[in-house]
């Protein structure tokens, strides 16, 4: 299949860029592999459901742990589901936190077929508001759940008390040229790709990169955790985003991979005690670390 898309692209490039970008551009948006592992499906039997009304569907939500206790909103990525992070939630619960998780559209038990940037912005921000916080909350997001978060959150005055990314892309312009490098695209089909999503956005994508979002969002601490060796998202994007973030800590992990750190009994135990130790108020810039 990869082969026939990218001779397909190349070819269709040449004589067509226009037609190729805007036809890459709807590819892009689908997530092509939503679904659900077998390991997630235990989370959608114990986990409380609810829905949140959204113009395009209802928005899948779900909720665990104690209703008083501090919440803690978990975003996933792309072509995952809510219950990637459950693992995580889990021992959040147990701990007494309030876990809040949500489908991105498209993704999860979602008839959506496309999704963009824009869209999980819209509907993160519908879930916060409709949640409706009285005092700061966090998050623990995971890649481009990651990405989502910050964007969504530059657009809101909500105060947030700790983030933490598992893994984050940093400059969407990175990921525009990854994918049409993959897809085969020339430089005119490309350019109209991009142009596609600038239009939909309303902004130059070169004014959307994670690190330097940092000074339009009301954050208590950010904690980036990425395997040293990652070979989806490397590690760059979350050191770059370290270095702009005045109130974060950097942790490069081994062999806990992309996807497997979310089970990786070192990451739970880490998120857990993070969200357990630091209090509201925290805003000191921790030291880079490195765990072997």
């Amino acid at each position: 299949m990869k082969k026939i898309i990218q001779t397909y692209f190349r070819m269709t490039s040449a004589v067509a860029p226009r037609f190729a970008g805007n036809q890459a551009f709807e590819l892009f948006q689908r997530p092509l592999n939503k679904k659900v592992r077998a390991k997630e499906l235990s989370f959608y039997k114990v986990a409380k459901s609810f829905t949140i009304k959204h113009y395009l569907e209802d928005i899948q939500c779900y909720e665990l742990g104690n209703a008083d206790g501090l919440m803690v909103l978990m975003v996933h990525g792309w072509e995952s589901n809510a219950a990637s992070m459950s693992a995580i939630a889990l021992r959040l619960a147990e701990k007494g936190h309030h876990v809040i998780l949500f489908n991105l559209p498209a993704h999860g038990f979602s008839k959506l077929k496309k999704v963009n940037l824009k869209i999980c912005k819209e509907v993160f921000l519908e879930v916060i508001n409709h949640l409706n916080p009285k005092q700061p909350f966090s998050i623990v997001a995971h890649s481009f759940g990651s990405a989502v978060t910050a964007y969504a959150l530059s657009k809101t005055t909500y105060q947030v008390n700790q983030l933490i990314f598992l893994t984050s892309p940093n400059q969407i312009t990175q990921i525009f040229e990854d994918f049409s490098n993959f897809v085969g695209l020339n430089k005119k089909a490309h350019q109209q790709l991009c142009k596609r999503a600038e239009n939909i956005l309303r902004e130059p994508l070169d004014d959307i990169r994670v690190d330097g979002l940092s000074d339009k969002l009301q954050y208590n601490s950010l904690l980036l955790i990425h395997d040293a060796h990652d070979r989806i998202i490397p590690k760059t994007n979350s050191i770059d985003i370290y270095n702009q973030w005045p109130k974060s800590e950097l942790l490069l992990l081994e062999k806990t991979g992309h996807y497997k750190m979310l089970w990786d009994e070192k990451v739970i135990n880490r998120v857990t005690s993070e969200l357990q130790s630091k209090g509201p108020n925290k805003s000191d810039k921790s030291l880079y670390a490195l765990a072997f």
